[in-house]
């Protein structure tokens, strides 16, 4: 009798034992299929912003469990069936074999993309819960858009589909979302959780329930429906799983996994990285047409920042005619736009006229002539070329971005610099045009003063000998402008310079004693001496940006200087500015 038992026993645990192992197959099968799912994974990781994202400062303090560093925790199936019962949810989250798949594909195979994406989910997430909170919606339906993007903005499916929240272009049509040459509202964060909300919604009426509207989310009400039909009229997710499309049997199981691992991430040693889109930003209206280059140039940001925080506007323009549009910008640069905003629409103006002298402003036949070829600095498009930049005592990030061309955002984020002040010796990646690359090569061999004398234009401009002290109206349209020499040689000396090669000489001297002298104030008092003083009579709408863009050469900080300016000092109408000028 015993024996009997024993083999009845033996062959009911390898039944089991096979069952088990038809099952979790079954799961890896669902997982391989998910092609969808693993392409956002990698492709999440191409985007600059993400690749450059680095481990959170509290790193340590979120190891509540002591893992060490690259310690990859498991558990039984009895754990994961438990933490998924325990998560706050009106969710029905079941645990089966096809669901630890995924959890084992974010936990353990997809681990630095699972990272990146809870530094990402910190940015996005509380847009998502706010719009599901105001629907009155299980705010857990935030983690859909992990599964369909990956948290990526600019996620395009093979059939098309585009957006954090995968919206077809018919869809996004029913919807209100804006497409056109211009504009993909399916890109807007904001924009398109309001009509993922919608759309779950519409289809949680349709079948009341929340994983049966998650499924038709992904491959349609009609399929959904056929599904229903085929089972014999069964009215959940896992009563008709076996007879929906095969992509679609994966993807609530992925969304549960999901769920799972970013409720539970320190349990399995993930922790957020920070990536470098900033986590504060505000939103400033747009009422009339702009480009990104002037918003860029003037607020001292990139065009690619301004791409990554709108990536709606698909070609950097805001085609604001006839209606209005949002421009989100790192929160301490909206205010600035607010107050530059004359500056920003007088740069673009001139950037139109620059790139099309027969541009009409007033003509609205179309945006198509607003497109820029070039320009100053290598912020703009075209062939680029790395050079390198070792850092030296006294060196900044400011100084440095102002000898390259570049923004200090850029050089930060080529190399994942967080401060101003850098330690020296540091090696610096920086990008140039490819045509001016040997000019950049040369900086790295300067010394203090000669970088000091680059940015001010002394190295290729020689200062010219004034034959004595004397004001004079400048002849041009604007007649605010006078010019006052600072030179006190006398006439009687300056008589017998009359030929080239004296003057020459004439220059060369003071030059040469200018660049013996290592200390900033010896440097100052040379410069001024060789320098003429322009007087600039400030009219409505100036900014010091602006002023300065009428004088080459000149910057704001030698404006603020000459005329003792600090900090964000503001200049008032009638004020006479003093420009110092080589």
């Amino acid at each position: 009798m015993k024996g009997h038992i024993s083999i009845a026993i033996f062959v009911c645990l390898c039944l089991c034992t096979r069952v088990f192992s038809q099952t979790l197959v079954q799961g890896k099968e669902e997982v391989k299929q998910s092609g969808a799912i693993l392409n956002n994974l990698d492709t999440l990781m191409t985007l600059w912003y993400v690749k450059n994202a680095t481990p959170v400062k509290n790193r340590n303090s979120q190891n509540i469990y002591k893992y060490k560093p690259e310690e990859v925790p498991s558990f039984s199936d009895s754990v994961y069936a438990h933490r998924l019962r325990m998560i706050p949810s009106p969710l029905p989250f079941a645990y089966n074999e096809t669901v630890r798949a995924f959890i084992d594909l974010y936990a353990n195979r997809k681990r630095d993309q699972v990272e990146k994406m809870l530094g990402l989910s910190e940015i996005y997430f509380p847009i998502f819960e706010e719009v599901l909170d105001r629907n009155k919606m299980p705010l857990e339906l935030k983690y859909l858009s992990v599964v369909e993007s990956a948290l990526n903005t600019r996620a395009e499916s093979r059939v098309h589909a585009t957006g954090l929240w995968q919206f077809m272009y018919t869809t996004a049509n029913l919807y209100n979302l804006d497409i056109n040459s211009f504009v993909d509202q399916r890109k807007d964060p904001v924009k398109a959780s309001e009509a993922a909300a919608l759309l779950l919604k519409d289809l949680h009426g349709i079948f009341g329930d929340w994983f049966l509207a998650i499924a038709a989310y992904n491959c349609g009400p009609g399929n959904v429906n056929k599904a229903i039909r085929r089972s014999g009229g069964k009215r959940t997710f896992w009563e008709i799983y076996p007879y929906l499309p095969a992509e679609t049997r994966g993807y609530v199981p992925a969304f549960i996994a999901a769920a799972y691992v970013f409720h539970y991430h320190r349990e399995h040693n993930l922790y957020p990285q920070e990536v470098t889109l900033p986590k504060f930003v505000d939103t400033v209206m747009i009422y009339k047409e702009i480009s990104f280059q002037p918003i860029a140039r003037v607020l001292d940001i990139t065009v690619e920042e301004l791409r990554d925080l709108n990536p709606e506007y698909t070609r950097d323009i805001i085609p604001a005619r006839g209606m209005s549009y949002a421009l989100r910008l790192p929160a301490a640069k909206a205010s600035a736009y607010t107050l530059y905003k004359d500056s920003i629409y007088h740069t673009y103006s001139a950037m139109l006229v620059a790139a099309n002298p027969k541009y009409n402003p007033n003509d609205s036949s179309g945006i198509a002539q607003v497109t820029f070829k070039g320009g100053k600095g290598p912020e703009n498009y075209g062939p680029k070329a790395i050079v390198k930049y070792t850092v030296k005592s006294g060196d900044n990030l400011p100084f440095i971005a102002d000898l390259f061309d570049v923004s200090v955002y850029s050089l930060k984020r080529w190399n994942h610099v967080g401060r101003h002040k850098i330690g020296v010796g540091k090696r610096l990646t920086i990008d140039v045009p490819a045509d001016k690359a040997s000019y950049y090569r040369k900086i790295n061999t300067m010394t203090t003063l000669q970088k000091k004398k680059e940015i001010y234009g002394r190295l290729h401009e020689p200062p010219e000998v004034k034959v004595a002290a004397k004001e004079e109206k400048v002849d041009k349209p604007d007649s605010t402008v006078v010019i006052a020499s600072a030179t006190p040689a006398p006439v009687k000396e300056d008589k017998k310079i009359v030929s080239k090669k004296d003057k020459k000489t004439a220059v060369k001297q003071p030059v040469e004693k200018v660049e013996k002298a290592e200390k900033d104030k010896t440097e100052e008092v040379a410069v001024e001496t060789r320098a003429s003083i322009k007087y600039y009579t400030v009219q409505k709408g100036d900014t010091l940006w602006s002023i300065a863009q009428r004088f080459p050469g000149v910057t704001v900080d030698e404006i603020k200087k000459a005329n003792g300016l600090r900090g964000n000092q503001k200049i008032m109408v009638g004020q006479k500015i003093k420009i110092l000028k080589s």
